[in-house]
């Protein structure tokens, strides 16, 4: 199992509220082969895997937000007010410290990440950092566990009701919606809204929204706007969708398509990295610079429409890769083009894509086979072997291979290739 969250009831010492010392336990997190609850006890020098809290804290925590745990995806150019609240472990608390664990989907998996923290007027300190990505089935049924525990815990005395009812009737909320509900409730923690506490015209727009966008393309586009844009991103979807009907594709991306398989390696850039280079070497490609319509690669027709939305960065058609994208750079739009190949190669059906800036499974993807398709890793190491490559060399790579100084140092990176030398101007 990648992640475990074992807990035992202890005898602490009576408080004024009853629910915390009833609900008081040690609380232990193991996440792949790390403790994210690893503490340093700085006043005895000694170490332990585990914390003490009221799990009380921790299971109204997870109800309260257990929609936008599973949902909402994480995009920092939209600034959802509440967003760390929502998914880090440590706003649990209430008092009482917990890591600074943050739990982020990424589709059909959940991101865990954890870094070392010394709260403030703290003597002790947590010393584990890392993340992993875990099934969200897996770690569902570890929260559930949480909270059914608290609730059983309280149903042993008639003490705490006022918490436990309150505790109670929200769980079942949950249980309780029916299918309409539930995906309604899915779309507002799309959106970052809380699915319990929403206004009537918000409530309204979102259903609007869900009910009348491609069921294909609707999760990611509601997650890409804001409750002050998404009118504007639905007409913007239309009029996309308008355009890409006007636009042709090179037959040619159908029958590559055709011909190749989507990887079946787990992590997502993976797959990308892999169908690029299947795809470079079925269209015949050795480790030179691309150019749509040039020298043996089709043509990816594209027009370019200013974005209701800072993280919307484009429409993919049916059909092919032809694209509605976001106002970028040449070389931006030259990526921009390619995710929209790699999000098409990369389907099973035809159906549209949206491109984003969204933490999510098919943007990682996309995203991969972009930086891989322009800037293969193998023709960056036949260039560099293991140099040192500082700020002017990167840029020169990026001037030739038509991307970004941001992407050929990403490419070293993730790949190994040489040992990029970099100043703030690729720190992100």
């Amino acid at each position: 199992m990648s992640v475990q969250l074992d807990f035992e009831w202890i005898d602490a010492p009576r408080c004024p509220d009853w629910t915390e010392w009833r609900t008081m336990a040690t609380l232990s997190i193991e996440a792949g082969t790390s403790t994210v609850t690893s503490v340093l006890d700085n006043r005895s020098h000694l170490h332990r895997n585990h914390v003490v809290v009221p799990l009380l804290h921790v299971a109204e925590w997870l109800v309260a937000n257990w929609w936008h745990l599973w949902h909402e995806f994480e995009d920092r150019r939209l600034h959802r007010p509440g967003f760390s609240a929502r998914h880090n472990l440590a706003t649990a608390g209430d008092g009482f410290l917990l890591p600074q664990l943050e739990i982020v989907p990424l589709s059909r998996r959940v991101e865990l990440r954890w870094q070392r923290w010394k709260p403030r007027y703290s003597q002790i300190e947590f010393i584990g950092e890392g993340e992993i990505r875990v099934e969200r089935a897996e770690l569902e049924n570890q929260l559930r566990n949480i909270v059914d525990a608290v609730l059983e815990r309280l149903r042993e005395s008639t003490e705490g009701a006022v918490a436990r009812d309150a505790l109670e009737s929200a769980w079942n909320a949950i249980h309780d919606l029916d299918a309409d509900e539930q995906e309604f409730s899915r779309a507002a923690a799309l959106l970052g809204m809380d699915p319990f506490d929403i206004a009537e015209a918000d409530a309204g727009r979102i259903a609007r929204f869900w009910g009348e966008v491609d069921p294909e393309i609707r999760e990611e586009a509601l997650a890409s706007a804001t409750a002050d844009t998404l009118s504007n991103v639905q007409t913007w979807l239309q009029k996309a969708l308008h355009s890409l009907d006007r636009l042709q594709d090179d037959p040619r991306w159908d029958g590559l398509r055709g011909e190749l398989q989507l990887p079946s390696t787990a992590e997502p850039w993976e797959q990308g990295y892999e169908l690029a280079r299947s795809a470079r070497q079925r269209l015949g490609l050795g480790g030179e610079r691309i150019d749509f319509g040039c020298n043996g690669t089709p043509a990816c027709h594209h027009e370019v429409v200013e974005q209701p939305s800072r993280c919307l960065e484009g429409l993919v058609a049916a059909h092919g890769p032809a694209c509605v994208i976001a106002p970028r750079s040449e070389n931006g739009a030259r990526f921009l083009r390619a995710r929209a190949v790699g999000d098409y190669l990369s389907r099973s059906g035809p159906a549209a894509g949206i491109l984003n800036s969204l933490h999510t499974e098919r943007q990682a993807r996309s995203r991969a086979f972009a930086a891989e398709f322009l800037a293969p890793a193998k023709a960056l190491r036949a260039r560099l072997g293991s140099e040192l490559a500082d700020e002017e060399i990167i840029e020169n790579l990026g001037d030739e291979f038509g991307v970004s100084s941001h992407v050929i140092a990403h490419q070293m990176i993730n790949h190994q290739v040489g040992t990029p030398l970099l100043g703030d101007l690729y720190r992100t």
